[in-house]
This record gives C-alpha cells, sequence and structure tokens, in this order.
C-alpha cells in the first residue's frame, strides 16, 4: 500500500493493496483492492462521507481537480481521468497536447461497474450511471443514464 499526503475522516478504510495519495477522504470511506485514486499537492482528490470504491477503480485527479460526494458507491474497474492525450510522443504531443478539466460527481450516485469518468463530466446529485457507460459531459440529477457516450434513458422520480 501506498500512502501519502492524506486527510482521513473517521472510520476509513483503504485496502492494504491500494495505491492513495494526495486525498481528502471523508468519515466511513472504503477504497477497495488494487485502487489507484490520486491527487496532486496543487488539489487534493477529495471523496465525501460513507462513499464506496469498488476494486481496481482508478481515480485520476493529478492535472486537474476530481471531487466526489457523499453516499456515493462507485464499481469496481471503473476508470476517472481528469486528462488525457499522448505522453510517449513529442510528436503527437505537439499537434494534440495534454488537456485537463476537473470531474464533479455529486451526492447520492451510483456509478456502475466498468464505467469511463472523463474531463470535464459533470453527474448531478442522485444520478445513476449504468454499467458499461462512457461519460463525456453533463449528467442531469436524479436521471439513469447509460450507454457509450452516455444518453439519458429516464429521469428519476421521487416515487422511484
Amino acid at each position: 500500500m501506498y500512502l501519502q499526503n492524506i486527510l482521513l475522516g473517521r472510520c476509513v478504510w483503504v485496502d492494504p493493496t491500494a495505491s492513495v495519495n494526495n486525498v481528502d477522504l471523508g468519515d466511513e470511506v472504503v477504497i477497495g483492492k488494487k485502487c489507484t485514486v490520486f491527487g496532486s499537492e496543487n488539489h487534493l482528490l477529495q471523496i465525501g462521507r460513507n462513499t464506496k470504491i469498488g476494486i481496481m477503480t482508478i481515480l485520476n485527479g493529478y492535472s486537474a481537480p476530481l471531487s466526489i460526494g457523499s453516499y456515493c458507491s462507485i464499481g469496481p474497474h471503473c476508470h476517472f481521468l481528469v486528462d488525457s492525450g499522448p505522453t510517449a510522443s513529442p510528436r503527437l504531443l505537439k499537434k494534440y497536447p495534454i488537456s485537463a478539466s476537473a470531474i464533479h460527481i455529486g451526492d447520492h450516485c451510483h456509478i456502475g461497474a466498468s464505467c469511463m469518468i472523463i474531463a470535464g463530466s459533470r453527474v448531478g446529485e442522485g444520478a445513476v450511471i449504468e454499467p458499461n457507460s462512457f461519460v463525456n459531459g453533463e449528467v442531469e440529477a436524479y436521471s439513469v443514464y447509460g450507454g457509450s457516450p452516455a444518453r439519458l434513458i429516464r429521469k428519476i422520480h421521487s416515487s422511484d
């Protein structure tokens, strides 16, 4: 387990196989097996209270802020990437520079297994993202999205 520059709430559990640094973890956060969770010294990755992160999930908040609200569940094998671009080729990097933008996940959200959330995405409070979805923009609060790219499937009403 790799741990550095971490603010911990009460009763936080991080699996010993996880790599975690530059984060602010709220009370009762759970980080599953083999997760990679990191921000930077300039902006700590923030996870709200009672949020659960599934096994083998990657939360990359290095180049821009990444925040996940309280009472969220993130399924296994998800990827949250605040930046993208070619990192190995100087020629490609000139033509396609690395771009970075914040990701924000509201409170009470559920992100299904194997989802990818990319730079600039915002997921509104109470939203559900179906498994294997690709989110590349705005997800309305209290709604279900799915697919690649993720699209609105239905609104969630108070009676649901």
